[in-house]
Parts: C-alpha cells; structure tokens; sequence
C-alpha cells in the first residue's frame, strides 16, 4: 500500500510492565478479603452486641482479643501493600504466621493445628504482594527529594 505508516508511538501509550499480573491479583485477593473479613467482623460484632447487653467482647478470651488485634494489623500491612508493597507484605505475612502461632495455644479453638490451611489461604496476597516486591527490584524506594538550583551561585 502506498502511502502507509505505522504508528507512531506517543506518551499516552502504557508500558507494558512486567509482573504486573502478579502485583494485580495480590491487589484483588487482598481488597476482597479486607472487604469479607470487615463484612464479618461487624455483622458479629452487632450480634454480640444483641446478645450480650451492649458488650460485644464480654465472652471472649484476652488470647482471642488479642488475636483479632494481630488480624486487624494483617488487615492493615494488606491495605499498606497497594502502595508500598514490600512493607505491607512483610507486616501482614508477619502477623498471619503469629496469629497462627498463637491461635496453636488457643485452647477455645475447634481446630488449632489443623488450621493451616486457612492461614495459608489468608496469606497469599501478602505473598504475591512479596513476590511482586521481590522480582521489581525488592529493594525499599524512597522519593528523594530534587531541591531547586538557586539562582544565585555562591
């Protein structure tokens, strides 16, 4: 054909980044299980609260208390992963392996160690969030700050 270009490539083309498909299933998985747990968190905490006078953590143990405040800190490093992904991964797969952890000497617990599978499920976005860190450089970015040249030369 007479008369054809190609063409031509411009700024408002995206770069193809590699492993991106990783970084956005780790985004996926962990929205949606901040999202379920939220969901089940408060649909228990106002059952509790209905059925024991107003006090929603009167029937539970310190461990257990304890142990939901470990998940809401593994709730928060998958929500800190969507921009920092090293960091966040590391603070929620941290706190998942110590509620685990912790949950083995919970003697409340129908299933204590069995219960690996479930942990494992629950931390597999903050292991694709590491993965993702890993394979981009993995290293801890920090944005420097450019100061302005000064006008005036001394």
């Amino acid at each position: 054909m007479i008369g054809f270009s190609p063409p031509k490539k411009t700024f408002s083309m995206k770069k193809k980044i590699p492993y991106n498909g990783i970084r956005w299933t780790a985004r996926i998985s962990g929205t949606l299980l901040v999202a379920f747990t939220l969901f089940f968190v408060t649909a228990s905490f106002m059952d509790s609260m209905n059925r024991n006078n107003g006090s929603p953590l009167a029937s539970l143990s310190t461990l257990i208390i304890i142990i939901f405040i470990i998940w809401g800190i593994a709730l928060a490093g998958l929500i800190l992963a969507l921009w920092k992904e090293g960091i966040g991964g590391f603070i929620s797969l941290g706190s998942f392996i110590l509620m685990y952890i912790l949950n083995l000497f919970n003697t409340e617990a129908s299933m204590r160690a069995s219960a690996f599978p479930v942990f494992f499920i629950f931390s597999v976005p903050s292991i694709l969030f590491l993965i993702y860190w890993k394979l981009t450089g993995g290293t801890f970015r920090h944005k420097e700050k450019m100061e302005p040249e000064s006008s005036m030369k001394t």
